[in-house]
């Protein structure tokens, strides 16, 4: 099967991990995967690691009317079974461009609530009309938790036309033989620190804010304890700030965005998600997947995995005393830990493989390719 994914790939995030990690297995069960993105950045580069072809359109502006050609040139040439866009941008010209081809069926992943990516009003408007005005130019969605797949059904998206597809992880690639005092000391972390950490685009949404202010609190109380920041963004400003204002600079690690992911969770005593949205919940998952004890929020995808004590702890959004009071329970209770951590790696191992997730997408295209051409 050719099946051509175009995405923006302006920034590296969950949707463009996504990608990467599922055309890895599909390349290699029968998919003949190529990838239009708009942006020759780390994302592009990425592909071209892994010997996946990538098409590249960016001479055109933001949002330009333009590439609505450049993507039926690129459709003509390329002749996909199938498109399989991701995110508003992608998914407004894609759905525009193959209106001019001979039949191909185009499925969309849903990766979060639209509502949550575009805090500004106006952006949110407009990106809300993208999406809606061109839907009746989709084929399918698939949804990465249920919670996003109940908001398309909300939204008036047929339940026949939504396919639940939990995103899966590279469960072996968050072993490590690196002793962590090691990776601390590459990540200028104290040996003997308690670390908490996080994995996050730096934005509002992700409830940062909220876990600053529990950790100013918290290093008045405990001394060893550190925090490693992961991931880069327009809130690194503010929250260096926070923490200079609070004379606790030395206490916060930004370790900006990493492409050692797994090695870095390994530094970590335990890993903390205060976010307002989340479509699945990616970062947590990994988490689990490295063998860390997990506190987040209960919001979106996350409700899909999180058991409140069983496989991790629970908080309330914008609640900075309750995310100290749970980081709390867990440096003083190791019992606990390993017992979290335990649970939440068998959850990854029993329900969140790559494999798993890759081979419900491939068989979803079959479906949708065969219903194309009867």
């Amino acid at each position: 099967m050719k099946i051509l994914h175009a995405i923006g790939g302006g920034e590296f995030g969950g949707a463009e991990q996504h990608i990467l990690e599922l055309l890895e297995i599909l390349s290699r069960h029968a998919v003949d995967p190529v990838v239009v993105c708009f942006y020759n950045s780390t994302f592009a580069e990425e592909l071209r690691k892994r010997n996946i072809r990538v098409i590249v359109l960016d001479t055109y502006g933001r949002f330009d009317f333009r590439l609505v050609k450049g993507l039926t040139r690129v459709f003509q040439e390329e002749k996909p079974e199938l498109i399989h866009s991701h995110g508003v941008k992608a998914n407004f010209f894609c759905r525009l461009a193959a209106r001019s081809l001979p039949r191909v069926p185009i499925v969309t992943t849903i990766h979060s609530v639209l509502r949550y990516d575009y805090p500004n009003p106006l952006a949110y408007f407009l990106a809300s009309r993208m999406e809606l005005w061109t839907r009746k130019w989709n084929d399918h969605y698939i949804a990465i938790s249920n919670s996003i797949k109940q908001s398309l059904e909300s939204d008036g998206v047929k339940s026949q036309d939504i396919t639940l597809i939990h995103h899966g992880i590279p469960i072996e690639e968050f072993k490590t033989e690196d002793a962590p005092e090691e990776i601390r000391r590459s990540l200028g972390l104290p040996a003997d620190a308690f670390v908490i950490g996080t994995v996050s685009r730096l934005v509002a949404v992700k409830g940062l804010t909220d876990l600053m202010q529990a950790f100013i609190l918290l290093a008045e109380e405990h001394p060893r304890v550190h925090w490693l920041v992961i991931g880069d963004g327009p809130e690194k400003g503010p929250l260096e700030n926070m923490a200079k204002e609070a004379g606790i600079s030395d206490r916060v690690h930004f370790a900006g965005f990493r492409q050692d992911v797994p090695r870095c969770l390994h530094a970590m005593d335990l890993f903390i998600s205060p976010s307002y949205s989340e479509g699945l919940g990616l970062s947590l998952l990994e988490a689990m997947a490295a063998k860390k004890p997990v506190i987040s929020t209960m919001v979106g995808g996350i409700a899909d995995f999180l058991v409140d004590y069983l496989n991790g702890l629970v908080i309330p959004t914008k609640n900075p005393e309750e995310i100290k009071q749970n980081i709390v329970i867990l440096m003083e209770d190791e019992d606990l830990r390993m017992k979290l951590a335990e649970a939440g790696y068998r959850t990854v191992k029993e329900e969140y493989t790559l494999t798993h997730m890759a081979m419900k997408t491939k068989e979803l295209y079959r479906q949708l390719i065969r219903a194309n051409t009867k």
